[in-house]
């Protein structure tokens, strides 16, 4: 027997699901300052940390919905998502690097 049913919705295991991968999000962001600190090349931050905090964000919303948290705490995660996101593309647009990928 299974311990997931792959025909029933089950928000506990979604829960942690989220969880999980929001903890994977923030080992990789220390990861990454890690490899800034120890690295002769080591990627800009600003390469990363946007996007992160975007990702995180966007899991934190999810998180919100499915505790079933206030909207205004959902609101809150969704608009920090898209600001670290709108940070991120103009980062990108001024660096001329949407057209290159």
């Amino acid at each position: 027997m299974s311990l997931i049913d792959p025909t029933r919705f089950d928000p506990v295991w979604a829960l942690r699901l989220v969880d999980a991968l929001l903890v994977f999000m923030l080992l990789e962001a220390v990861a990454l300052m890690a490899w800034r600190r120890w690295s002769r090349r080591p990627p800009a931050m600003a390469d990363y940390s946007w996007s992160l905090l975007a990702g995180a964000g966007l899991m934190a919303a999810l998180h919100c919905a499915l505790v079933e948290a206030p909207l205004g705490v959902l609101a809150a995660c969704l608009s920090a998502a898209g600001m670290a996101h709108a940070m991120d593309w103009a980062r990108r647009w001024r660096q001329g690097r949407l057209a290159q990928g």
